[in-house]
């Protein structure tokens, strides 16, 4: 049969593309394979008027079909995680409720907290020595690429020069853009766990790769007037190779979770959860849009089923995350005491992504329409206990015993009251509405649930900014290396970031409580009152982690406020393509071309909306 002959009829993607058409409408089948945009038009479209456009259009669309088959390989990968979640989610159950009669057989399993902490430490067989065994390291070799006691297998890992810079260059400056507030002590090791960890851990690596190859893509960008486009393309390749072996080692690590369970595998599901959490980190930063609903429900499934399994069979308790944290620990102190030796890389590590996935959930609850799914360990982990549960822990002699175990202040410049109080207030939400659907809300209940939540704001709110106003400025210390070794974000930038957060959390509660009114007087008030403190942040990156709150604050702008908003994403200047800053103006942006709308079916309006109006749910953070 002849082969069918190119017409003038087909779509003006094939023509530009010089590929044969079937010109089948609306959607050509050329174009329908590889999910690329299909135009058919009488007139000619402005980017086939010259040779010029004619180029710049057919690489654009190079690079979108190699993001498209990206995307298409990622569906293949979230749908291998989703039957894997299913699968652990299934096995999880049947294996029992995580109590200490379903552990009996558990390799790690230790003495409940009865005992004294002291005799609870990992022995040299302990679980962190027996990463080192031979055995288990060659049997996970495709899990971790070298056993910790390997270092010089372990550090080699295949790179190139390329990707050995790609490393140093996340380490010095990706990573400290990305996490501003992080300044570990050098007594708690510093950020060396995360080099150790990129040994042990290739997903990890390869989306540290991926971050800082959109990192450079961006400065690269903005720093030549004119780009050359091999090198803009080079920069795309690389990031798209990093970001598929991330995948790749990922999806071989929840297949080795799905085969052998996380009973037994502290270290290594920790590591597959932290690799889920710097994924995530990676597809807030390029702002995508389809997986990361799928890759947060795996990371707090993985969490959840690590505390029950390894948390001493303390479900719920106070003690289940000091038992992760020995487990994971020295097997003897090399140095320090108890209460200040350094944190292994493992336990480093599982802190920093438990912050970080406490976060997320909570900022996602607000999109979902749900209670955060890791609010049942919230009081744990952030929260202070009251006597009668301390009581029953051993005395904080022990570093690992130390309340509150996460403290997000250290992590992402954040009092921790902030978190649970927008958890409580996501929880509300979703209470009011799926009443509201059953026809059972009670308002009375309703408003007296959101007046204990707002009086809790409004007195951290206070107590923070007393704190602030008793604390003088730090002097300036005459040993400039103990300066540099102790130097932290200043407590006046850390005490504004939590009232933006805790100011946006009121706003949030009375739409909660009173539905979308832009003129309802408490809004405009916290709303002025939000947007000043914003005004005056010390420098434009730190609007990069108070994206929540600036949305919304900026969904209830009035006309003659929007500029503000436009302007304050403007002077991030070309880091505002990095992470959600333009994402979240084009939120706002739908949202004041809709008011009208908007206001008049206000019942039907909310936040939730608003984080869905571009046709599917923002992570905002």
């Amino acid at each position: 049969m002849a082969s069918k002959m190119r017409s003038s009829e087909g779509c003006w993607t094939c023509r530009l593309r010089r590929k044969k058409c079937d010109e089948t409408r609306p959607l050509c089948e050329a174009c329908a394979t590889l999910e690329i945009e299909c135009l058919y038009s009488d007139e000619k479209p402005e980017w086939m008027e010259t040779v010029d456009t004619q180029k710049d259009r057919a690489e654009w669309l190079k690079l979108e079909v190699k993001r498209k088959a990206a995307e298409r390989r990622e569906r293949r990968y979230l749908q291998a995680v989703e039957r894997g979640i299913e699968s652990l989610e299934f096995s999880h159950q049947a294996d029992g409720d995580g109590s200490d009669r379903g552990r009996k057989d558990t390799p790690d399993a230790s003495t409940t907290s009865s005992v004294p902490s002291s005799a609870r430490r990992p022995d040299p067989m302990s679980e962190t020595s027996r990463h080192a065994d031979s055995s288990m390291a060659s049997l996970f070799a495709s899990l971790t690429p070298a056993s910790s006691a390997d270092s010089d297998t372990a550090l080699r890992l295949g790179m190139d020069d390329r990707e050995l810079n790609l490393v140093v260059m996340y380490l010095d400056y990706v990573f400290p853009f990305l996490f501003p507030f992080y300044r570990p002590r050098l007594m708690d090791a510093g950020r060396g766990w995360l080099l150790v960890l990129f040994t042990r851990n290739k997903a990890l690596l390869h989306t540290a790769l991926s971050l800082a190859s959109l990192f450079f893509n961006i400065v690269f960008n903005h720093g030549c007037e004119d780009p050359v486009e091999p090198c803009k393309a080079h920069n795309w390749d690389e990031l798209q190779k990093q970001q598929e072996l991330a995948l790749k080692e990922l999806q071989t690590e929840m297949q080795a979770i799905m085969t052998r369970g996380v009973r037994g595998y502290l270290a290594e599901t920790s590591r597959v959860m932290a690799s889920i959490i710097q994924l995530l980190t990676f597809e807030v930063g390029i702002a995508n849009t389809g997986s990361w609903v799928m890759h947060l429900n795996a990371a707090t499934e993985l969490f959840t089923m690590t505390m029950q399994e390894h948390g001493n069979g303390a479900d719920m308790g106070a003690s289940a995350f000091p038992s992760l944290l020995i487990r994971l620990g020295w097997p003897a102190f090399p140095y320090g005491t108890p209460f200040s030796h350094p944190w292994t890389p493992d336990q480093a590590s599982l802190r920093f992504f438990t912050a970080f996935a406490l976060l997320f959930d909570t900022v996602a609850a607000t999109t979902l329409e749900q209670a955060p799914r890791l609010q049942r360990w919230h009081r744990h982990l952030l929260g202070s206990l009251d006597e009668e549960t301390r009581s029953l822990l051993p005395p904080e002699t022990e570093k690992e015993y130390v309340l509150p175990h996460i403290n997000l202040m250290d992590y992402i410049g954040l009092q921790n009251w902030v978190v649970l109080s927008i958890s409580e207030i996501a929880t509300l939400d979703a209470w009011k509405k799926e009443n509201k659907k059953n026809g059972s809300l009670s308002v009375a209940q309703l408003v007296t649930r959101a007046a204990k939540i707002e009086q809790d704001i409004r007195e951290n709110i206070a107590a923070d900014e007393m704190a602030r106003l008793r604390t003088p400025s730090p002097a300036i210390n005459a040993n400039t290396l103990l300066e540099y070794l102790h130097s932290t974000p200043t407590q006046a930038v850390n005490a504004s970031h939590s009232r933006i957060w805790g100011q946006a959390a009121l706003t949030y509660l009375n739409v909660v409580v009173s539905g979308w009114q832009p003129a309802c007087d408490e809004i405009r008030t916290s709303v002025a009152i939000t947007t000043q403190m914003l005004l005056q942040l010390p420098a434009p990156g730190y609007l990069r982690s108070l994206i929540w709150p600036f949305t919304i604050t900026g969904c209830m702008a009035a006309p003659h406020e929007e500029q503000t908003f436009r302007d304050l994403v403007a002077t991030m200047g070309p880091l505002q393509l990095f992470g959600t800053a333009r994402k979240a103006l084009s939120i706002m942006e739908h949202v004041w071309q809709n008011r009208a709308q908007a206001e008049e079916h206000a019942d039907q309006w909310d936040y939730a909306a608003c984080f869905r109006c571009l046709g599917h749910s923002a992570l905002l953070v």
